[in-house]
């Protein structure tokens, strides 16, 4: 009996491992929440696309059916509910939002997710101007070794 209970503990502690709460990604992560209304939209996540999003620090989470992620983590049913909750706000579409580094909502659309937009809008962020420029500060580097 004591074997069963130390592996459920083990098996539960291994679930709470997994299950990601928003706040985890703050200052990791931008993030991409997807909520789309009855497959109105196919994705295709080309591998140059998966690479621009690992590029940007981007987090996607895709909520229809079973949930997608370029994550390593997802999130719990209970969290899932109070992300729609607190960023699909009553849409009766599909809509999307972009939160920042910081945390904060950095833009929000209903209709179908317009990665160009998102990684315009990513581009345009003070902390992503200095990251690129840090990165062609280290390239320049490299260059001249």
């Amino acid at each position: 009996m004591g074997l069963y209970w130390m592996i459920l503990a083990m098996m539960m502690m291994a679930g709470q491992d997994n299950d990601l709460k928003l706040e985890d990604l703050k200052w990791k992560n931008r993030v991409v929440l997807f909520f789309p209304e009855g497959g109105e939209q196919e994705l295709d996540f080309t591998d140059s696309l998966l690479l621009e999003m690992k590029d940007r620090k981007l987090a996607l989470f895709v909520f229809e059916g079973s949930p997608f992620t370029n994550h390593e983590k997802t999130f719990s049913l209970n969290e899932i509910d109070q992300l729609q909750k607190r960023y699909q706000m009553g849409s009766t579409k599909s809509c999307w939002v972009l939160i920042g580094l910081d945390g904060g909502v950095k833009l929000r659309r209903e209709g179908n997710l317009d990665m160009d937009l998102v990684f315009k809008t990513i581009d345009s962020m003070p902390m992503r101007v200095s990251e690129k420029k840090e990165i062609s500060s280290i390239t320049i580097q490299l260059i001249y070794y």
